[in-house]
């Protein structure tokens, strides 16, 4: 916009050419506005053409000489003539503005489209326009997508204006870049469909290939996709099946004429790493829908080509780029240059394909790579798909055909598989760790491999180790520098000290690897979940992990690592259930595109269960109780059967079965103490919504915040402090107005049931509001109301 306004200063004529929905109208107003000489606007209403230079000053253009005459008024006042979509305006009028500023000195800001889209749409209205477009002495500006910074300013300018909500964090704008490729007209609609379907906070505003999209919304899309062929938009679709591909390899893929049109029209440079190009999905959705299947075959083969072209001369691919030529390459000439690229990729591809949404598709490439002999990456994909495909059966079968493993690379691999294996598979965490402990026969004189084991068998020892350590042992690439065994044996005591409730052990644990390797930097996925474990078992920095995991879930999500999402999106709803956040936690548990085993799956029950009955949604709830009350006690080392018992208990809370819900929490703060400490302080607050006495409450929490280094119970020990006031007299002033009428009834002798007729309530909720005003006056449910003495005392600030 500066260069712009300084231009127009400058007495310079701008022409802004964008595509629709570019932003190119919003960027015209805001120079307009930015700049102190008078403006005349000509506008199209209603088929007819005319001028406004002030509030009631508007008149309509009915031929040359009112154009003559209007530009020569324009000179004469040092005015501006602005012309918002001039390659719309009628021949007639445009021909005559033209002839009229090649002999004036009149200064025009005019938006038009592209010149490919003006010369597709109407080629004579192309060769109208020539004279204006190819003018040197005018200045054209092309106008790009938004950056990321101003999709975020943006969007964050129409949250707050619009719905009042705070600024969004770096994974929702960061996705909302990716979505509308950039477009102001895509940020503004995204952030309005996010408004409505109640994702203003989610890591995602809306999910491109789930949700339903609003006929506004692909209204919009279709207007940009309108400027180009058939061809073109097959090829759209297949930039995006590369992914975010690198700008060294686009150019040598896609054909120049398309690339130009496509990239003139913003369609794929809706990355958010400047070293690649990308298309945003909605836009490839509304292409992949409105195309006949099979049609894009001939494209992507000779894409596919290309790119294994590319590794002959030494190129790397990218995995999505590996995926696409697996898939698309077909069956080159066994004489040709390209069957030795395709064939070195294939058990690459395989193992992404395995650990991708589509897990089935990873089966045809196993069969050509084992088909040519015995390969240890095909078959661990052949593992690790059957384990997606929830074939446990076979998986653990499959387990015994792996060959055996030589090299570093090749046992850090084979031990991924096993342990996700087992994991999946197996009952009990202790066989699970034996058999992990068997596998350091593999190298038994390689000391560096005999501790790598043993981390592994250590993991399975954390509170919910089955679950995580299966998707969270990370394999490296050959070429990757291994990790330094000292910063994951640190990482594995810290989360065995958290789980014991050491915090200060823990924090002290992890400090060298945080001071050098940050929440956002740290490249090790492994190690990344294990700070973030450690930290959520003794509640802390529950904000940075959540921007640091969220960034990386959405990550995961578009490179199809399903694998790193399940365990990402299942860390990042517990963190949003901390944070009291259900709907986030919920559409968090739903981001991965295909079901977890069922050692991940018990835990996402568990959250569910949380999450529903925090939003007061019982009968889902109880469908995902059943669920879960089949699962061993064992499960997790035993952790999982606290977790349960916490959510039970919060789900007596909701049905009001006070005294259940304080037997299930008080049995379970036992259990918790010695395998889950973290969830200590949500048990006791468990227990104080069940009516037990602020003052017994009180002081099992002091005595529990006397063995445990927790911040959360220190906390809650404080509220419970500043609540309890085990030496004064109860005082109606404390309850509610709503309260303190249903206890006046109650006092007097009225039954529930006359209490509810009285007040035109529910025997139910007269029941909750007892309960309530029991738990405010620190009473127990046998306590009786008619022990409450009235006071003037000032109500306790909670």
């Amino acid at each position: 916009m500066l260069i712009a306004v300084e231009a127009l200063r400058a007495r310079r004529s701008v022409l802004l050419a964008g595509p629709a929905g570019s932003g190119r109208s919003r960027l015209l107003t805001a120079i307009v506005g930015a700049q102190p000489r008078p403006s005349f606007v000509i506008e199209l209403r209603a088929g007819a053409v005319a001028v406004r230079s002030g509030v009631g000053d508007r008149r309509v253009l009915t031929g040359d000489a009112d154009v003559s005459a209007l530009v020569s008024d324009v000179a004469a006042r040092d005015g501006v003539l602005v012309v918002d979509d001039i390659d719309r305006i009628p021949d007639a009028v445009t021909a005559a503005l033209i002839d009229a500023l090649g002999v004036s000195d009149a200064v025009l800001l005019a938006a038009l489209a592209p010149r490919h889209e003006i010369a597709r749409r109407a080629g004579a209205r192309g060769e109208l326009l020539r004279p204006l477009i190819e003018d040197a002495d005018r200045l054209t500006i092309a106008v790009g997508p938004l950056t990321l910074a101003e999709t975020t300013a943006l969007a964050n300018e129409v949250r707050a204006s619009r719905h009042g909500v705070g600024p969004a964090d770096d994974a929702w704008m960061i996705a909302l870049h990716h979505l509308s490729g950039g477009s102001p007209a895509l940020v503004d609609e995204l952030v309005e469909v996010a408004a409505v379907r109640g994702r203003m906070h989610a890591v995602c505003p809306i999910e491109p290939f789930a949700d339903l999209l609003p006929g506004a919304l692909v209204e919009s899309l279709t207007r940009l996709l309108a400027p180009f062929d058939a061809r073109d938009r097959r090829l759209l679709a297949i930039a995006f099946d590369l992914g975010a591909i690198p700008l060294r390899h686009i150019g040598s893929v896609m054909p120049a004429d398309v690339l130009a049109r496509l990239h003139d029209g913003n369609l794929v440079v809706a990355s958010v790493d400047v070293e690649s190009a990308a298309v945003s999905p909605l836009l490839a959705r509304v292409v992949s829908e409105s195309s006949p299947r099979g049609e894009l075959s001939d494209e992507r083969r000779e894409i596919a080509h290309r790119l294994l072209d590319l590794v002959r001369q030494g190129d790397v691919l990218t995995p999505a780029e590996e995926v696409f030529c697996a898939r698309f390459a077909g069956v080159p000439d066994p004489a040709g240059p390209l069957v030795e690229p395709l064939a070195a990729l294939l058990p690459r591809a395989a193992l992404s394909l395995a650990r991708s949404g589509t897990p089935r598709d990873a089966l045809a490439v196993i069969a050509r790579v084992l088909d040519d002999g015995p390969d240890l990456r095909a078959s661990a994909a052949l593992v690790l798909a059957r384990i997606a495909l929830e074939e446990y059966v076979e998986a653990e079968r499959l387990l015994d055909w792996l060959p055996h493993p030589n090299t570093a690379a090749e046992r850090e691999l084979s031990l991924h598989v096993f342990v996700r294996t087992l994991c999946a598979t197996c009952a009990g965490v202790d066989a699970a760790r034996e058999r992990v402990r068997a596998l350091v026969s593999w190298a038994p004189d390689d000391q560096e491999w005999r501790v790598r084991v043993e981390h592994a068998a250590m993991m399975l020892s954390l509170p919910n180790g089955a679950s995580f350590v299966e998707r969270a042992l990370s394999t490296h690439p050959v070429d990757t520098p291994r990790l330094d065994a000292a910063a994951r044996d640190d990482a594995l005591r810290a989360a065995l000290a958290a789980s014991r409730g050491q915090a200060a052990r823990a924090r002290v644990l992890l400090r060298g690897r945080q001071s050098t390797h940050g929440w956002d930097v740290e490249s090790d996925l492994t190690l990344f979940l294990l700070h973030a474990c450690t930290m959520v078992m003794i509640g802390e920095d529950l904000l940075i992990i959540e921007s640091a995991a969220r960034r990386r879930l959405l990550s995961a999500r578009w490179a199809d690592r399903q694998d790193e999402v399940a365990v990402l999106a299942l860390l990042d709803a517990t963190v949003q259930l901390l944070r009291m956040r259900p709907d986030v936690a919920f559409a968090s548990l739903q981001i991965p595109r295909i079901a977890p085993p069922e050692s991940l799956r018990v835990w996402y029950d568990a959250m569910r269960v949380a999450a529903f009955v925090a939003r007061g949604d019982l009968v889902h709830a109880h469908e995902a109780l059943e669920r879960i009350d089949s699962v061993s006690a064992g499960w997790a080392g035993g952790g999982f059967s606290v977790l349960r018992e916490m959510v039970c208990a919060r789900f007596e809370v909701a049905n009001h079965r006070y005294d259940a819900a304080a037997v299930r929490a008080d049995r379970a703060i036992d259990d918790a103490e010695r395998r889950m400490p973290i969830l200590l302080p949500l048990l006791l607050r468990i227990l104080v919504a069940a009516g037990v006495p602020l003052s017994r409450v009180q002081e099992r929490a002091t005595a529990l915040a006397e063995r445990f280094d927790l911040e959360p119970l220190r906390a809650f020990l404080a509220e419970v402090q500043a609540d309890a006031r085990v030496d004064a007299q109860p005082s109606l002033d404390l309850l509610t107005s709503r309260e303190r009428e249903v206890v006046d009834l109650a006092v007097a002798g009225a039954s529930n049931a006359q209490i509810a007729r009285r007040l035109g309530v529910s025997v139910r909720t007269v029941e909750s509001h007892l309960h309530h005003a029991r738990t405010r006056l620190g009473m127990s449910r046998q306590d009786r109301f008619a022990q409450v003495g009235r006071s003037e005392r000032p109500l306790v600030q909670r």
